[in-house]
């Protein structure tokens, strides 16, 4: 046996992969993967500690800021501190670009394709921070605006529990729709409100995983809630070194495969179906008419959407402007 690769020979061949080998169940790629990118997953959460800690500052700073809190009487959950609620949160706006860093390595690591930690991180959150961060004003003004309704009081008039009941099916749908959407912006170049469209779709199809989801993300927090004090170090150490990277992965690992199924497969279907429409057999006496241009350009035979940094786009937009840049430095050059 080889041992960290010096001794061996490299002439043999290996055993290989069976191509009729069967696809293993979710479950077991799910815990193969993970222990498989432990390590990585560790170096992608402490890469991500770096601007949730100076989010957390920026709350912390908003809370010892000398303004008056409001506070608002409920009769569901008592007095209310506004100033907390609203406020003390609101940096957590800025968090959400990041979240797109988290969704772009651990959606390939998903998928078993590598990546590298630190820069395609970074990569992905300057890629994709305007749609994330735009998210996460849409994700704050939801929260502001749902606290709202729960806080009516519901008991004065039985009508209010009709807002009321709105209210908590959206809140779960926005819920669910949360853990598509981080993907979705880091895979396809589509506008945002297209990418809510197809989110709230599959928070609808994909009732099952997102209950999945949900149950898991529920039982984590309701252990640490209910942790020791004398065992109150554990879930702050797991937060920096593994949770954030973690619930990233899980969410990642059981949503791709439903965009995969009815978003990126569909792609490749419709293209490879375009070209066998526009394919001829020459039979019975005809003839097939192809134009010079067609002789010289094996274009037809490239799909028409590539991924290109992770996302699926259009191949002639990615060439028209590789042809521009090309053309930028041939007349700088020049110059």
């Amino acid at each position: 046996m080889a041992f960290l690769g010096l001794f061996g020979n490299y002439d043999k061949p290996g055993p290989g992969v069976d191509k009729d080998e069967p696809k293993k169940a979710a479950p077991v790629r799910f815990f193969e993967i993970l222990w498989r990118k432990l390590s990585k997953l560790v170096q992608l959460n402490l890469t991500f500690m770096i601007p949730f800690i100076v989010v957390i500052a920026l709350m912390m700073g908003v809370f010892l800021l000398p303004i008056p809190h409001f506070l608002y009487a409920t009769s569901f959950f008592g007095v209310l501190d506004l100033y907390i609620l609203y406020a003390v949160t609101l940096p957590l706006i800025l968090l959400s670009p990041f979240t797109c860093g988290l969704a772009y390595v651990t959606r390939n690591f998903a998928r078993e394709e590598h990546a590298f930690v630190w820069s395609d991180f970074w990569d992905a959150v300057k890629s994709n921070w305007k749609p994330a961060l735009l998210n996460g004003v849409i994700v704050y003004l939801a929260y502001v605006i749902l606290i709202f309704f729960y806080s009516t009081r519901v008991s004065d008039n039985w009508m209010f529990m009709i807002p009321l009941a709105v209210c908590c099916i959206l809140s779960i749908l926005m819920l669910f729709a949360q853990y598509y959407i981080p993907v979705m912006i880091v895979t396809f170049d589509l506008k945002l409100r297209h990418i809510y469209r197809n989110a709230f779709i599959f928070s609808i199809m994909g009732l099952l995983r997102n209950l999945m989801i949900t149950a898991i993300l529920a039982g984590l927090f309701i252990a640490f809630l209910f942790c020791p004090a004398a065992f109150a170090v554990i879930p702050l150490l797991l937060v920096i070194i593994f949770l954030c990277a973690f619930i990233s992965y899980l969410t990642s690992f059981a949503t791709y495969s439903l965009l995969d199924t009815y978003l990126i497969q569909p792609f490749y279907k419709k293209e490879a179906e375009a070209k066998d429409a526009e394919i001829r057999v020459a039979k019975d006496g005809d003839t097939f008419n192809f134009d010079n241009d067609e002789l010289d350009d094996d274009d037809d035979d490239k799909p028409q959407y590539v991924y290109v940094n992770g996302r699926l786009i259009d191949r002639k937009i990615m060439e028209q402007e590789s042809l521009f840049s090309d053309k930028t430095d041939t007349s700088d050059h020049l110059q």
